[in-house]
């Protein structure tokens, strides 16, 4: 069940907490993050709570903090506290009597909106968001009411003591205080005096921080009769330092009633910008105001849901909500404008699997921008394609040939998957994390990805300047990590970790197979289409040869007479898990082990995660429909949906094999794994790859989109109470509008229409 609160808006929704709750703050923190793709914010409150966890992450901002540390995601220097006191005695919540509590997240900007009251008459009201019209800024608005009057004491600063779960990452920082940046206003006021921390890690990165508080001259209102102090006071405020953190200082004095509001706007930058230019950005932004910066902001976002917007008629609002909500934070978590960092687990929002990359970018969030803004999944690919030589070297450490992508990647595109997790209930002991020794089906996710863009947009320059080369280095990959059986004459992918993470050290899992079949097959028509330079070397070299031994050879697991496609050589032939209900319907995830090892799981016909059913997705024409049918039925009933990732897949074969009412029951669990009740679920950031699922659920699941020899096609199975569903894509290069109807006899009218945009 939902816990937030979906409520309708003029434009979009709304997502509100239903009230103030210690236990849901980390959760809500995550969920209702400011993104834009490349600066994520968490939404703690303003003042400091005892339980909180707060973080600003900075697209592709990674450091490794000494030899026995992994690489991760920075969380930097926050500068969303405010420590405030009225008349003396500081204002927090966790002490204070509440009698309003208000917090909402805007679906369509990304804006979170609070509204707290006391006791005591005191009330604070915020606003605040990352902007998408200058991706580095951060604009936030403050408001204080005293019903009685007294003495307003705030500071706000950069807080540069942030660390990643205890860790710091910066052995260098540097505050200052420019006043030559001040100058007066029209009205004889002074505007706000900049202040700077600037954070150096030891591998030279640098990240610069600069924040101005200040009045907001667009905002001056009266109440009862009496003009409000809008932002800082006429005198000057005072500035003081604390270790690793900078804090402006302000005193003023409020008569009963009156509102008191401060604009603070702050600026991160990791490309060098010069202190002059990020101080006249910050001046910009004080002239412009809260109000107006806002719109900018609302202005490129109402660009992206022009594109993005995905209009069903019968829908619930909850479902319209959760969608809008999906593709909300799909749009904070992409780069935009560059291709120096991909797609962390958790976005933007939070320190969860250390920021690292996973393949759930290639599969579950690219599909959406592949259709929708192919340009992002440009930046994307041209990531992965910048850390080739990172694959090159984890190849060569394991001894095969050409190009192997790491399970977890960061900035330099070596291999960052930890060695040992969790304790093993049985033996005391960390229990070692075989997934980026053994989980290689991410290298073909990649190249699956890569095809299905090229698919969709035709896109050959990119294709010969990178897609092509990924493409054959991997298949070399490939060709050199199958092993020849001899007794069966047969090439077979040995000892790996497929999708499904329960079952580990397998021999020929259908997923890695087929998809390392894609792979090469890819990389034979290269060869026999392509006369670029590096084609011409891969002939000389005799790779066609190999190839064509490779796609001849390889054992593709069949459909046995059940239609069953074993998932892997032993899978079979294992024992059913006796109780497996029991964790099926258990409210929370991975609870079989607490009661099993791992090595007894291994033994055991029991999935974490859709495997077979997810290759039946990628790869829609290879097996009949009786055959797609049947495996996905059987397998799921042997699935526990411990990953994030479960739901939605089931959500969106279900839909394709005809089963409606079963894709909307998994659909309504895909949209509740981050909004759920469960107060630990998402704590540590979102689920991104699941957000993207709710949106594959839709356009390919239920409206059955699909690329075909490069041509769109849609084979629709809508839910009973849609009545329809219109949406755009693009096309190779031309916006298309798609409008699937339902007709009075409960078929359906598909229609694709140019644009002309």
């Amino acid at each position: 069940m939902i816990y937030y609160r979906i409520e309708k808006e003029k434009k979009g929704f709304r997502l509100c907490e239903p009230k103030r709750n210690p236990d849901y703050n980390r959760k809500t923190e995550s969920v209702f993050a400011q993104c834009n793709g490349y600066l994520g914010v968490r939404a703690s409150f303003e003042t400091k709570q005892l339980d909180e966890s707060r973080g600003t992450f900075v697209g592709g901002f990674y450091h490794r903090a000494g030899n026995h540390e992994v690489t991760e995601l920075v969380n930097c220097p926050d500068v969303t506290e405010f420590r405030i006191r009225v008349n003396g005695e500081p204002v927090h919540l966790d002490s204070g009597k509440l009698t309003l509590y208000e917090r909402s997240l805007r679906t369509r900007t990304g804006e979170l909106v609070s509204q707290v009251g006391f006791l005591n008459g005191i009330c604070i009201k915020t606003r605040r968001f990352s902007s998408m019209d200058n991706k580095k800024l951060f604009c936030h608005q403050l408001s204080i009411t005293v019903k009685n009057g007294g003495i307003l004491e705030l500071s706000t600063g950069i807080n540069g003591q942030m660390t990643n779960s205890g860790v710091s990452h910066f052995d260098r920082m540097e505050a200052r205080v420019f006043e030559k940046f001040r100058m007066p206003c029209s009205d004889g006021q002074e505007t706000g005096t900049p202040f700077y921390l600037e954070c150096g890690c030891d591998d030279g990165q640098t990240l610069k921080i600069m924040s101005l508080c200040c009045r907001d001259q667009h905002e001056v209102k009266e109440w009862d009769g009496k003009k409000q102090t809008m932002g800082l006071p006429g005198k000057k405020a005072a500035f003081h330092l604390e270790r690793r953190s900078i804090y402006e200082d302000v005193k003023t004095e409020l008569l009963p009633g009156q509102t008191w509001t401060l604009c603070k706007y702050t600026l991160y930058d990791t490309d060098g910008l010069e202190l002059e230019e990020m101080a006249a950005i910050l001046k910009e932004a004080e002239a412009a105001g809260y109000g107006e910066l806002y719109r900018r902001h609302q202005e490129v976002f109402d660009g992206y849901w022009d594109m993005a917007a995905i209009e069903i008629e019968g829908a619930a609002e909850e479902e319209a909500g959760v969608m809008e909500f999906a593709q909300y934070h799909l749009a904070g978590m992409v780069p935009w404008d560059r291709s120096s960092y991909s797609v962390g687990a958790k976005g933007l929002t939070g320190e969860g699997y250390k920021g690292h990359v996973f393949w759930d970018t290639e599969i579950f969030i690219m599909p959406f921008f592949t259709l929708m803004f192919p340009e992002v999944s440009r930046n994307l690919l041209l990531y992965r394609y910048h850390r080739l030589e990172g694959a090159r070297q984890k190849a060569e450490e394991y001894g095969y040939s050409g190009a192997m992508y790491p399970w977890e990647s960061a900035v330099a595109g070596g291999e960052e998957t930890p060695l040992w997790a969790a304790i093993d209930i049985h033996t005391g002991t960390a229990a070692k994390v075989w997934s980026g020794i053994k989980e290689h089906h991410v290298t073909a996710d990649i190249i699956y990805a890569l095809l299905n863009y090229y698919e969709l947009t035709g896109d050959k320059t990119f294709m010969e300047q990178y897609g092509y080369q990924m493409i054959l280095e991997t298949a070399v990959f490939w060709s050199s990590r199958a092993v020849w059986n001899e007794e069966k004459g047969q090439l077979e992918i040995r000892d790996v970790i497929g999708p499904d993470e329960y079952t580990e050290h397998v021999d020929n899992n259908a997923y890695t197979n087929y998809l390392a079949h894609e792979n090469v097959k890819a990389a034979r028509k290269i060869l026999a289409s392509w006369n670029g330079e590096l084609a011409r070397q891969y002939r000389r070299d005799g790779w066609e040869k190999a190839f064509d031994h490779f796609l001849n050879h390889l054992y593709l697991p069949k459909p046995g007479p059940d239609h069953i496609i074993p998932q892997d050589d032993t899978f079979l032939g294992k024992p059913k898990l006796p109780d497996i209900e029991k964790y099926r319907t258990a409210h929370e995830r991975q609870t079989i082990l607490k009661d099993y090892s791992r090595s007894q799981v291994i033994g055991m016909q029991v999935l974490k995660q859709a495997d077979v059913v997810m290759l039946l997705e990628l790869l829609p024409g290879r097996f009949d429909h009786q055959t797609v049918k049947n495996n996905v039925t059987f397998y799921e009933a042997l699935t526990l949906h411990d990953s994030s990732l479960s739901y939605c897949a089931h959500a969106e074969a279900d839909a394709v094999i005809g089963e409606p009412d079963m894709a909307v029951d998994f659909f309504e669990k895909a949209m509740e794994i981050d909004l759920d009740k469960g107060y630990k679920d998402s704590a540590a950031g979102i689920h991104a790859a699941s957000l993207g699922g709710i949106i594959n659920c839709v356009l390919k699941g239920f409206a059955g989109i699909r690329v075909n020899d490069g041509h769109l096609e849609c084979c629709p199975h809508l839910p009973k109470k849609w009545k329809s569903i219109r949406f755009s894509v693009m096309d190779h290069g031309q916006r298309k509008r798609v409008a699937i109807t339902k007709d009075s006899e409960g078929g359906t009218e598909v229609r694709m229409e140019e644009t002309g945009e």
